[in-house]
């Protein structure tokens, strides 16, 4: 089960909006979390290139949760995604009780590197921090992993 709530925040012209979806971390919500954040993104009005970067990150963080943060669990998890965005920034935070991880351990992949010689892993994190312009983990107490994403939007 879902559930989701919304929060909009409005103080004259600078507006601010945060929206929270929180779900089992299943393979089969996983449709739903992007879903939620292309019509956060949607209802922000960013460009298409900026929709197109906090989903794909956030899509491979929400993968990360779900394949490699509650691997070997009896039952999955929550996971929680805020998306918050006012006219200079969105913000995307994903939040979980999976044991806590340590990004300074992913290798960077080299996408240069030909298909064939690539080893298994780590291209999708170099894809969230190339396509990201803040990129932040903690560590929850006692278990879990708040990872926020951060993309600055063009202002005129």
């Amino acid at each position: 089960m879902a559930r989701r709530a919304a929060a909009r925040v409005s103080d004259g012209a600078d507006a601010a909006a945060t929206e929270v979806l929180e779900c089992e971390a299943r393979r089969e919500r996983l449709g739903d979390l992007l879903a939620f954040v292309e019509r956060a993104c949607a209802r922000a009005a960013l460009e298409p290139d900026a929709a197109f970067d906090v989903r794909l990150a956030t899509e491979e963080v929400v993968t990360n949760v779900i394949e490699h943060g509650y691997a070997g669990a009896a039952a999955p998890g929550p996971i929680t995604v805020r998306f918050h965005h006012d006219p200079r920034q969105v913000v995307v935070t994903i939040e979980d009780l999976a044991p806590p991880f340590d990004p300074a351990t992913i290798r960077p992949a080299d996408p240069s590197t030909p298909l064939e010689q690539r080893r298994i892993g780590g291209l999708g994190w170099h894809f969230v921090t190339s396509v990201m312009d803040e990129v932040r983990h903690e560590h929850r107490h006692p278990l879990g992993n708040r990872l926020t994403l951060v993309k600055r939007l063009a202002t005129d």
